[in-house]
């Protein structure tokens, strides 16, 4: 299922997987995600977005 034109769901998920032990700020971030953090749908939606930003930019 494409999120963009060069983003599919599972492609999004793969790198999600990958970052998860990052320390980085898309680290923290897809484990907010994954965690729920403050039980908001706004809040996830704006980590999904920022997810989607991410893994949507050349390496």
């Amino acid at each position: 299922m494409p999120l963009t034109n060069t983003l599919t769901l599972e492609a999004l998920s793969s790198r999600m997987d990958a970052w998860a032990n990052e320390t980085s700020k898309r680290g923290r971030l897809v484990r907010a995600f994954r965690k729920n953090l403050g039980d908001s749908p706004d809040l996830q939606a704006a980590r999904l977005a920022l997810l989607i930003e991410y893994a949507a930019q050349p390496a």
